[in-house]
């Protein structure tokens, strides 16, 4: 029978015999002999070292995590651990927050796409160049003229939100008049925020509130179907025909008249975002 070269008591004996050798040797040429292993591990660890160097170099340096250290005591721990906790969720409400901004943006644009034929328009995009600071009359300067076909009367918007109307043109710019504007009036009709064919807008006019940043009406009576989170769209004659159907404001008030309680609301209606601090708008250019 072939027996192999090498079996586990053969090891033994030689491991044996190797330090019975070892025991004979003199101190100085064991210590030195000792330290041939560690040469061999440092000479094979060489290339490793290198290649864990040139990773740790090239890794991402993120440092969102946090790193304990054995000097803070195990409450000093705890409690950094529930700061970062508070952090991580006050991160993740605003992002929440945001994707609600944005399904909001999205179903207000699909309603403007369902109420709003713009087949014979343009949209124009502009930068905002200017503010005159007005708050009777808030005046917003963009960067295209009459050399990008704007001319006076034509609507502006933002999204699907009403901006303003352009009241004076030059070759390159434009002035835009907000609709927050003293003594605006304007037609609208207000319907839910929701594509809903068996809701009937309900039609009214609206004025400026003296605080130059709400609109409001008193026509409802008590028993209006009108509620808050509904959207107000223009309606209005005396404005371009494509701007009707977009955005003036959502009612964020409906309860009592202050002086006919008893017979009607006093519903309020605020525009959906500052409209003196948009640093881009969109013109309804008519196509030609």
């Amino acid at each position: 029978m072939n027996r192999p070269p090498i079996n586990a008591k053969r090891v033994m004996i030689a491991a044996t015999v190797l330090l019975l050798l070892a025991s004979q040797l003199p101190a100085w040429l064991a210590v030195k002999l000792s330290y041939l292993p560690h040469a061999f591990i440092e000479f094979i660890a060489t290339p490793a070292t290198f290649l864990h160097g040139f990773s740790t170099s090239i890794r991402s340096t993120d440092k969102r995590y946090t790193k304990f250290s054995e000097e803070l005591s195990l409450e000093e721990q705890l409690s950094l651990a529930l700061q970062k906790l508070d952090e991580a969720k006050v991160y993740n409400d605003y992002l929440e927050q945001d994707i609600a901004r944005l399904r909001n943006v999205s179903d207000n644009l699909a309603l403007i796409s369902a109420l709003v034929d713009t087949e014979d328009i343009s949209f124009v995009g502009a930068k905002v160049i200017g503010f005159n600071g007005n708050r009777k009359n808030p005046i917003l300067t963009i960067n295209i003229g009459s050399n990008d076909f704007v001319r006076d009367g034509l609507a502006v918007v933002w999204g699907a939100d009403l901006v303003g109307k352009v009241v004076s043109t030059s070759v390159s710019t434009a002035d835009v008049q907000l609709i927050t504007a003293a003594d605006t009036k304007l037609q609208v009709r207000i319907t839910r925020p929701v594509i809903d064919p068996t809701v009937v807008p309900v039609p009214a006019y609206i004025q400026l509130s003296d605080d130059g940043r709400t609109f409001y009406t008193d026509e409802f009576p008590l028993d209006s179907p009108v509620q808050v989170g509904d959207l107000a769209l223009l309606a209005d004659e005396s404005w371009q025909f494509r701007a009707r159907g977009f955005i003036v404001g959502t009612v964020t008030e409906v309860g009592p008249h202050p002086d006919r309680p008893l017979l009607n609301q006093r519903v309020v209606i605020r525009p959906n975002r500052p409209l003196a601090s948009v640093y881009g708008v969109i013109v309804l250019v008519p196509v030609e």
